[in-house]
């Protein structure tokens, strides 16, 4: 046994343990909160020793009564400049940042800040901790909850670039003493560690509604995934996909793969609450009983909704009446033993809190591709429970409010075979609202020979190195090289990356290559777009019409065109074609913006939309608004928020000058300047 002698420091207020050794390249951090240091030390004292002695990376305790996220990150600033802190961990009733004014960091969050109460509109996010370039202006601390509300800031950066990787462990409320839940998972942990498991079986399971259910959207997720994993396609790995459609309620099945004594990582695509997986939809029926029984289930359950307004019930008969159907088809649904009868089979579409715990799922991580699932502000959420459930699961990635599915969640998971910590890679990917969920450092052992990504995070980088592994038989360590070259400001990255994207045999590569130059947002980006919109692999496609409609250039619309005709048949691109048009024109609902006796509250919703669907060939009228003595600071404002999202347009610099004379212009209300302000930061500060 290995004994770890520790010194406590009185850091300030806080304490500070200091690991006994300093060996390591880098370290690593615990922060907890007084109370659980108290009821938790030995098992944390344990992890430390776990991490320092046995793992090479020496790992401090801080502990303190924390009164603000400020005193945290300083603290943390403070190690990652003295002691090379690679990571940190939240352990216990840890303060909460939640974010506003920072939606476009989101993959699709934008729920309207001015109409929502703050615990709703606002992003849970650990960015604020674990990026240091973004800046935050203070609002308000909750008047309940361990919450601190801050908008981000005017001039800080609009870009995500993780100097740590983080997690959190965070109990939840299935019944047992929360310090119980810490030290039986921190056991775990160790255990875990020790295990030196290797990464060779995988499990991914897309529900109903993922990819509006189009096949190929689905399908090349195993191609690409052989790319990034090819141990587990070969003859002692494994990798099964499956899907809604393959069985009439697929639940069973799937907790069945989860309690796999030998399942390694585990991904779901599907829908979410933070208590919820929606695993599956009302089965398919065939037969006339099966379509009639259906219905009248449909119709009960909405009665049910209804219930305690008696108008929408009157409303809801005189419409069904209508139809021809009487008071039959939704007969009984006030009836116990029916609504009883009804609710099982709603449970049996889907994964609830309850089940994870009976179900003591063994993948060791899972990543939730879903909305809510890792939403830590909640006393109870579906990431938490895995972790602290009685099986194998250490980790998860998952997020805290709503996620966009065209994304792309396998992005660099064959560095997890390879042996790279969690964090390690959720730093090179992170959203604002994406977050490990349990023990960051965990790591497989690499199942490759020839390669172990724990030393190519830990080596100090080298630029002519990462040009060499440009030439890796590995897909991932390639993606690698590129993100580490973009990280660190390579001259010629803008063109190495439309070489590579022009070269490569990887669709995978091709991929990172196109989604770091859109992060560059450059003239290297528009002109590749040319060439993606033709690539052999779905979601390049997909992801390159998008942006297509974002830049806004006439010379793309006879390639879109040419591609529906192309792919016709592929319901994601058919529809992202659709509203990559209207991005160019879209003149039937835009018009109402342009009408001064509309409803103001009317022109602001449409408004509002430009946010998701940049129409850009009004830019001038839209312009026009804003410079109008004529149009209120509600209109202004909204259309100021709107144009903020313009970030990829080739109508940017009009805005930013608009924005400019705006902000300057003294006749100008302070509402309206201050948010010409954050709007011309915003899309001046958008590209990195």
């Amino acid at each position: 046994m290995v004994m770890l002698f520790v010194v406590i420091v009185p850091l300030r207020a806080q304490k500070c343990i200091k690991p006994h050794s300093m060996t390591g390249s880098t370290s690593f951090a615990v922060v907890t909160d007084n109370k659980t240091w108290v009821k938790c030390q030995d098992q944390i004292i344990a992890y430390q020793s776990l991490l320092t002695d046995e793992e090479n990376l020496p790992t401090f305790i801080l502990y303190d009564e924390w009164k603000t996220p400020e005193a945290i990150k300083k603290e943390i600033k403070n190690l990652y400049k003295k002691s090379r802190l690679e990571g940190v961990v939240f352990i216990g009733d840890i303060p909460i940042p939640m974010i506003r004014k920072a939606q476009h960091l989101t993959s699709a969050f934008k729920m309207n800040e001015e109409k929502y109460p703050w615990i709703e509109s606002s992003v849970p996010s650990d960015r604020f901790y674990d990026d240091f370039n973004l800046e935050f202006d203070f609002l308000k601390k909750d008047s309940i909850e361990n919450f601190y509300y801050y908008d981000l800031a005017i001039k800080s950066p609009q870009h995500i670039h993780c100097d740590i990787y983080s997690g959190r462990i965070k109990p939840v409320d299935n019944g047992t003493d929360p310090y119980e839940q810490i030290n039986h998972y921190l056991q775990k942990v160790i255990v875990e560690h020790r295990s030196k498991n290797k990464h060779d079986q995988f499990f991914s399971y897309t529900g109903d509604g993922s990819y509006s259910n189009a096949l190929m959207a689905w399908t090349p997720e195993a191609f690409t995934l052989r790319e990034q994993m090819p141990n587990v396609f070969d003859t002692t790995g494994r990798a099964k996909f499956f899907r809604y459609s393959f069985y009439k309620y697929p639940k069973e099945t799937i907790m069945n793969q989860m309690k796999r004594e030998d399942l390694d990582f585990a991904i779901f695509h599907e829908h979410g609450t933070p208590d919820r997986q929606y695993i599956s939809a009302i089965p398919n029926t065939i037969y006339l009983k099966e379509h009639i029984e259906q219905l009248k289930q449909d119709k009960r359950n909405y009665m049910r909704r209804l219930k305690g307004n008696p108008k929408a019930i009157t409303d809801f008969k005189q419409e069904q009446a209508k139809l021809g159907l009487d008071s039959t088809w939704y007969a009984g649904f006030d009836v116990k033993e029916i609504k009883e009868a009804d609710s099982l089979l709603d449970l049996k579409t889907g994964i609830i809190l309850q089940d994870v715990t009976a179900m003591k799922p063994n993948a060791r991580m899972v990543i939730f591709d879903a909305c809510y699932n890792g939403d830590f502000r909640e006393k109870d959420y579906i990431a938490g429970r895995y972790i602290f459930s009685e099986g194998k699961t250490v980790a998860a990635f998952a997020n805290t409010v709503n996620v966009l599915q065209d994304k792309q969640a396998n992005e660099l998971l064959g560095l997890l075979g390879m042996g790279a910590r969690i964090g390690q890679w959720a730093q090179l990917t992170n959203i604002l609202e994406s977050h490990v969920i349990g023990d960051p450092t965990f790591h497989f052992e690499s199942n490759y020979n020839d390669v172990n990504a724990l030393d190519l995070f830990s080596s100090p980088y080298q630029e002519k190195a990462m040009l060499r592994l440009l030439n890796s038989p590995y897909a991932d360590i390639q993606n690698f090289a590129l993100h580490q070259l973009y990280r660190h400001h390579y001259a010629s990255i803008s063109q190495l990356l439309k070489h590579t994207f022009e070269t490569s045999n990887f669709a995978t590569v091709r991929y990172t290559s196109l989604a770091l130059l859109i992060k560059k947002n450059d003239d290297n980006l528009r002109q590749i777009l040319k060439r993606s919109i033709h690539d052999p692999n779905e979601f390049i496609r997909r992801t390159t019409i998008n942006y297509m409609g974002k830049v806004g250039d006439p010379e793309y619309l006879p390639l879109l065109q040419e591609e529906y005709k192309e792919n016709e048949f592929s319901q994601r691109e058919a529809f992202d074609i659709k509203m990559a048009e209207k991005m160019f024109s879209y003149p039937s609902l835009i018009e109402e913006i342009f009408k001064p006796d509309a409803k103001e509250r009317w022109r602001i919703s449409i408004i509002s939309s430009l946010k998701n669907t940049n129409v850009q060939d009004e830019i001038n009228r839209f312009l026009d608004i804003l410079h109008s003595p004529k149009e209120s600071d509600s209109i202004k404002t909204h259309l100021l928020q709107a144009l903020a999202w313009y970030t990829f347009s080739i109508h940017k610099e009009e805005i930013i000058s608009a924005c400019k004379h705006l902000m300057n212009e003294s006749k100008n209300s302070k509402m309206v300047r201050e948010e010409a302000k954050r709007t011309y930061y915003r899309l001046k500060n958008s590209q990195s």
